[in-house]
């Protein structure tokens, strides 16, 4: 490893470090902020605060990482290029792509980690996170609970469970309602295709049926009903299972298990793309962000690199929204919807390169 070779590295890294930490208290006192109201109205322990935000700094580094990666390149080339240290490399016969290997190896090291914690950390903290947010701050809150790729409710006069949840839609698909008496046997079963919720408790439930088991057996086949049930969505919804709380594998295995049943998981599938290109911003960010930050080092200084860096890191963002957006709503296939962003921002970082060459 040359001096240079270890010097950018050295820079890279501390300016990473401090971007990290910094965006790491930043959304937390952000957060902090807009819940304060809520920790005060439940009188919530600062003990129950303090592990609520260490529990969320995994999914917090998984979701700023690209920009603390963004702004550290900027900084660590903006301030080498105008010092004309990044003349002097290049008069001594090093090219651009061999004086800038250092930061993209630090980039694609932050592109490691990140998969790494989504894959291990992440899905165990986010998952308590939420328990305390939802269960030990509001006491008294039943969720639903992901097992065997369903989500089950123990409600007040029996069980609930659906396949997939569409909160858009207030839609549940492939629903289940099973009522016990006091002593636990079943005494109706109710299978349907999908429930939507209407309001006051009532249910509309399509293409299912009705299996009784108190004084007889008796089936009923109906095509579409109206049915009171004393649970509502709300606990559905509140209490689906996020994508940030699955690993890859867990994600894959509850899609393939719902699309064999036939049903529409198109939003999870536009998620379990998005937990491998995520990650590869923070690579594929920095092919933006140095080639731009060598163009005129002089005209504006460094905060000039760097408030025209984060604008096109907030149009990154942006594009990353809308095309996972109209993924999800299914205006883009899955995969084009997670990738079309690192792939439109890998010709733009091609482009500036080209620029910075001549």
């Amino acid at each position: 490893m040359t001096i240079v070779t270890r010097y950018l590295a050295r820079e890279f890294s501390k300016m990473a470090a401090l971007a990290t930490t910094g965006f790491l208290v930043l959304f937390m006192v952000i957060d902090f902020v807009e819940r304060a109201d809520e920790f005060m109205k439940y009188k919530t322990p600062a003990a129950e605060m303090v592990r609520y935000y260490l529990y969320s700094a995994p999914n917090i580094f998984l979701l700023t990482s690209p920009v603390a990666v963004l702004l550290a390149v900027l900084i660590t080339v903006s301030l080498r290029a105008r010092a004309n240290e990044f003349t002097a490399i290049f008069s001594g016969g090093i090219s651009i792509f061999r004086a800038c290997a250092p930061l993209l190896a630090g980039c694609a090291v932050f592109s490691v980690l990140s998969l790494a914690v989504s894959e291990t950390v992440a899905p165990w903290a986010n998952r308590k996170a939420r328990e305390i947010a939802r269960v030990q701050v509001k006491p008294g809150r039943v969720d639903a609970q992901f097992s065997l790729n369903r989500y089950w409710i123990r409600g007040e006069n029996g069980i609930l469970s659906a396949q997939v949840v569409h909160p858009d839609r207030q839609e549940l698909l492939g629903f289940l309602y099973l009522e016990v008496d006091e002593e636990f046997r079943l005494v109706r079963r109710i299978d349907a295709r999908s429930a939507t919720f209407l309001s006051g408790g009532k249910w509309m439930l399509r293409r299912g049926t009705e299996r009784r088991f108190s004084e007889g057996f008796h089936v009923a086949r109906f095509a579409e009903r109206e049915f009171s049930f004393p649970e509502t969505l709300l606990v559905f919804l509140e209490g689906e299972t996020p994508p940030e709380e699955m690993t890859y594998a867990r994600l894959s295995g509850y899609i393939r298990d719902s699309v064999a049943r036939g049903y529409d998981v198109h939003s999870h599938e536009v998620d379990l793309h998005a937990k491998l290109s995520y990650p590869l911003l923070n690579v594929v960010i920095s092919l933006v962000a140095i080639p731009f930050a060598l163009r005129s080092p002089r005209s504006g200084g460094v905060w000039r690199s760097i408030g025209a860096g984060l604008l096109i890191g907030f149009v990154c963002w942006i594009l990353l929204s809308t095309s996972l957006s109209l993924g999800k709503k299914g205006l883009l296939p899955p995969f084009l919807a997670a990738w079309l962003p690192d792939m439109a921002i890998v010709f733009a970082g091609a482009y500036l390169f080209r620029g910075a060459i001549r």
